[in-house]
Parts: C-alpha cells; structure tokens; sequence
C-alpha cells in the first residue's frame, strides 16, 4: 500500500500499526475469549488521543484528514475489530457533532469527547427497523413539562460501557436525532451476549422508558434526521468500516501466506500446489484492490468531491465482500490451525460476517449503488 501513499501517509501508518500491534496484538484474542474490551484499552485510547482523532483541533481533538483516519481503522482492524469499533461508534457521534451540532452543544460536548472522559455510542437499530430505518418506533414526545423519550433500542456497539447515546426517534415533525446520557433515570441497559462475532464490542440494549430530555440535546429540527444527518453519520462509518476490513484481511492473508510457506503437503510446500496458489493470488490482489477502494474513498472525502458518497459505498462493498470470503479460504487452507483462536485467523472470519451486515448490507449498498453506476455506464444523464 505504500506505493499509494505520499511518504508523510506512510510514517503515519507505519507508527500506527507499531503503535497498536506492539500494544495489543498479544492480547487482542483474550479479549475475545472473555468477551469484554478491558477499561484499560480505553483508557489507552484516551491517552492516545484517538477518541479524537476525528474532532477539531480547537476542540481538542487531533484534526486527523479522511485517510489519517482511514489509516489508523486499518491499524486497529489488524489487531481487532472490537477495539476499532469503539473508536468507530465513538466518532460517529462525535462527527455528528462537529458537522450538525449547535455551538453550545459543540462546546459542551467535543472536549470530553475527545478527551476520551466521554465515550459515545449510536442508538439506530430495533427489532423491527434496521437496513430500512422508516421502521424505527422509539419515540420523542413533547409534554407539558418537556420532551420525553420512550422506546427500545438494540445491538448497539459499545452500549454497555457508553456514557453518552445518540439516539434516533420519531418526533412529531418526523425523525430526530437527540442526544442521552448513561445517568438518565429511565434509561436501562443490558449486554447481549452469545454473539457470533466482535465478541469484545460490548454490545446492549438500550430501553428507555420516559426519559427527559432537554430541547438542547436535539440535533438538528424535525425531519433533518433522515434526510442528512444519520446518511452523514453512516458515511463516516462505512468509510471506518471498509478500511477495518482491509486491515482484518490483512491480518487474515499474513497468517495465512506464513502457513502455506512452511507447511509441506504431499511432499511439496503447501504454496507450490496450484489449489493454494489460486488462493493466495485471489486474497492479495482483492486486498489490493480493496486498499485502493478505500482510499479513493477517503481522498473523495477530504476534497468533499460529489463521488465520495458513491466511492464509501464502493469500498465499504468491496472489502467486506472479499473479507468475508478470503477469511473463510484462510480458514480452510490451514485447517485445524485455521481454527485455532490463537492464529486469529477464526476471530476475523466471525468478525467478517458482522462487518458485511453492520452499517449497511450487500444488498442495500446494491440497492443504492445500482442505478447510479449503470447510468454512469450508460453514458452520462438518464432519466
């Protein structure tokens, strides 16, 4: 990937996979076998800045660009995909915030953010609203004596250690997005538990029943939600999310390419049979190829070019796809050491399942890329 990168890019990666791989690599599979990120990962987060990496410097953030931040979700996908998504969900918030969020909300909230003495999560998801959001039946209500929020939400990453929830409800102008704290008294979480994978990213439900909420904790007016603010907000984490991925199939094809290298069969080694040499050209060149997804992805962001919505749905596309399906060949081809936790390999092909479905299915990415790809194709303006 270094070929892609400006030599500034480059440093930048390199020390951040030093940084994560040296900090955690080691043990990142206990955290999946307990089930649980300890607090001192976050709090190393925290002390790394890296809750802030996507918040503005006048707020004490670190200002990081699209691929800055690209960048570092390859890194931390390398080592695990539960502690990518904590800074994942986190920034999801906070980006909501720098992009839509009143000035005093923006005061008030973006230091301990992105300090890390704050840590945030997205409430979306119920049982009968995911892909398709028009579903959702939590619900924003004006009262005499203010607004009140009452409904369910679940699968919602990082739910259970979050101190601060962006939630979205129907309101009486159409859906809102409104922000709520852990210490709220009608807010009650519950860790889920059973996952098949990111089995470490805490994940609960949130059911709130009459929850004050101040007016001042609503983003935005009634009926924004839908239209710009939570299609921003997945933006941001498709962008995350497709950049994890290339760095968990990173981490997949290194374990796997050391295997094929060292294990005879048959008497030949593993990589001289043509089975094998199929497999391994097929993951590099997808991982390839997702890399420059991704940062095409980024680079269209940080100039806010009219494409970057199309080319975070490309990449997003791309590399969960080739995840999902080279994590599973990295299984197979080294056998009952693919299935070993300790060589990672089996983590990343759990993980990869939830990466296909979280922040947007295959078939919804279908959904929205189709048309404007075929017209692209077709020649220009259609109707």
């Amino acid at each position: 990937m270094d070929d892609l990168l400006t030599t500034a890019q480059t440093r930048h990666h390199r020390s951040l996979t030093t940084l994560v791989g040296t900090a955690w690599r080691a043990r990142a599979t206990d955290w999946e076998r307990d089930a649980d990120l300890p607090e001192e990962a976050v709090r190393w987060c925290a002390a790394q800045g890296l809750f802030g990496a996507m918040i503005p410097k006048e707020y004490g953030g670190l200002g990081w660009s699209a691929v800055e931040l690209g960048l570092l979700y390859e890194a931390l996908g390398r080592v695990s995909a539960s502690l990518a998504s904590l800074i994942n969900v986190h920034g999801m918030v906070a980006r909501t915030l720098v992009r839509w969020g009143s000035g005093a909300q923006r005061e008030a909230l973006l230091p301990d953010l992105a300090s890390g003495r704050r840590v945030a999560a997205v409430c979306l998801t119920e049982r009968t609203a995911g892909s398709d959001l028009s579903g959702i039946t939590t619900t924003l209500e004006e009262r005499p004596d203010g607004l009140r929020l009452d409904g369910t939400k679940l699968y919602t990453t990082f739910g259970r250690r979050a101190d601060l929830y962006l939630v979205l409800a129907r309101g009486d102008g159409g859906q809102v997005c409104c922000l709520l704290d852990r210490d709220n008294p009608g807010l009650e979480v519950t860790p889920i538990t059973g996952l098949l994978g990111l089995r470490a990213a805490g994940l609960a439900t949130e059911v709130m029943r009459d929850c004050r909420v101040e007016r001042s904790a609503v983003i935005g007016r009634p009926g924004f939600a839908p239209a710009v603010l939570v299609p921003q907000l997945l933006e941001h984490g498709r962008h995350a999310v497709a950049w994890m991925a290339a760095g968990m199939l990173h981490r997949a094809f290194s374990a796997c390419s050391a295997f094929v290298l060292d294990r005879r069969v048959f008497g030949r080694d593993a990589v001289d049979h043509g089975q094998i040499q199929s497999l391994v050209t097929a993951m590099g060149v997808d991982l390839a190829a997702a890399r420059a997804l991704c940062l095409g992805a980024s680079r269209a962001l940080d100039a806010a070019g009219a494409t970057a919505t199309r080319k975070v749905l490309m990449a997003k596309y791309l590399a969960c796809q080739v995840l999902e399906r080279h994590s599973a060949q990295a299984v197979q081809a080294m056998g009952a050491q693919g299935c070993l936790e300790e060589n990672g390999v089996a983590a990343v092909h759990r993980d990869a399942k939830v990466l296909s479905i979280i922040e947007g299915t295959p078939q919804l990415i279908e959904r929205l890329l189709a048309v404007p790809l075929a017209r692209e194709a077709a020649g220009g303006d259609r109707p």
